[in-house]
């Protein structure tokens, strides 16, 4: 039976209706007729995946990866980068209607996207040093699908694929002998992270220039995969803040702390994980940083500051620090999203502020992953 495809929703799916049941299908996209096949049912939805397009969009187009659908790498390669970055506000915007109950979306300003091509500047790539694969795993499975080129990645991390027992593989060896082999699948995972010139596979930090600014990261840190989107990102950010007082809550390696240095404000960076904040001190070292839970450090550290920089992970905030949040009285907050679900129900949550302003940044041409910045005021 042929399923008409409605809309866009989570995770770049389409969405449609089978005798009054909600079916979700990956590799669908809006407007589509679609055969399906059915991966699990719950009360009231099915989950599916695309057998057939019968009545194809206009959008979609062929992967140009040759292994799009059997890599887990990138799920939604099925249109160009301009339309998946609109299609992806889409999502957004629904997601602010439905989960976050607004009944005015705020203004978005265009989204931004990049090329698929070489646009990767992190990965991790599983090895296995008894069969000398190496690769990323099938979608769902723990089968290792073999690549020497990934279109995704930049020159410097597939130079090392293409190097078949070279530095990739002395890393993983190295790493075997740390006792750091996956149970699960049997293989060595060796974060890689490409700076200006060199390649971090662990804790060695390199540089990066975004922007003009200098940043040390590794690969055991996070950092933003794409480097063009990253530079519209503090844009954003910069753009947005006001006063002279800002609080950078999951600050990480000091990404947004950086853009401040030398201008005389006062910066706090608050960051839990060890070693994002000693890289957080030498990228920003004019912020006041701090190793704490966000919301353990806030209770005991209560003061008002002007703008409010928080990108938390894809759990969203714990309400506790949403409470913390308003309590600081902030002009601004400017939220940076990874998922925009828990996003939505974070903006549902503030009693006293609301989003005056969003955009979506395509940061993962190719997939469903979703970054968004979202600025709100006091109501």
């Amino acid at each position: 039976m042929a399923l008409k495809i409605e809309k866009m929703i989570s995770l770049c799916k389409g969405l449609g209706y089978d005798s009054g049941k909600a079916v979700i299908v990956e590799g669908a996209l809006k407007g589509e007729e679609v055969e399906y096949e059915k991966i699990s049912e719950k009360k009231g939805m099915i989950e599916g995946r695309v057998r057939e397009v019968l009545i194809p969009s206009p959008l979609r187009f062929a992967p140009i990866c040759p292994y799009y659908g059997v890599c887990g790498g990138c799920d939604f390669q099925i249109v160009g980068e301009k339309d998946s970055a609109y299609i992806k506000e889409e999502i957004v915007k629904d997601t602010f209607q439905r989960v976050g109950k607004l009944e005015t979306l705020p203004p978005f300003d265009p989204p931004q996207y990049s090329s698929f091509q070489g646009y990767r500047i992190r990965c991790r790539m599983h090895v296995d040093l008894k069969t000398k694969k190496q690769g990323f795993l099938a979608s769902g499975t723990k089968k290792l699908i073999d690549i020497d080129h990934c279109p995704a990645l930049n020159e410097k991390l597939n130079s090392l694929l293409s190097e078949r027992g070279g530095a990739l593989f002395k890393r993983a060896r190295e790493m075997m002998f740390e006792n750091r082999v996956n149970r699960d699948t049997g293989f060595v995972e060796v974060p890689l992270f490409s700076g200006d010139k060199d390649v971090s596979m662990g804790d060695k930090s390199v540089e990066i220039t975004i922007r003009g600014i200098k940043y040390l990261a590794s690969s055991s840190v996070f950092f933003q995969s794409n480097p063009k989107l990253l530079e519209s990102m503090l844009d954003f950010v910069e753009e947005n803040v006001v006063g002279d007082s800002i609080m950078d809550l999951y600050s990480g390696v000091g990404t947004f702390s950086a853009l401040f240095n030398g201008q005389n404000k006062i910066v706090y960076a608050v960051e839990k994980e060890k070693k994002c904040l000693e890289l957080s001190k030498k990228n920003a070292p004019d912020a006041v940083s701090y190793t704490d839970d966000c919301a353990r450090w806030g209770k005991s550290k209560g003061r008002h500051v002007d703008t409010v920089i928080v990108d938390p992970p894809r759990t969203g905030l714990d309400k506790d620090v949403i409470t913390l949040m308003e309590g600081w009285k902030p002009e601004r907050i400017i939220y940076i999203s990874c998922n925009p679900v828990t996003a939505a129900r974070d903006i549902s949550l503030f009693s006293e502020y609301a989003p005056i302003k969003a955009k979506v940044f395509d940061c993962y041409p190719g997939s469903s992953h979703i970054e968004t910045g979202i600025v709100m005021t006091r109501v």
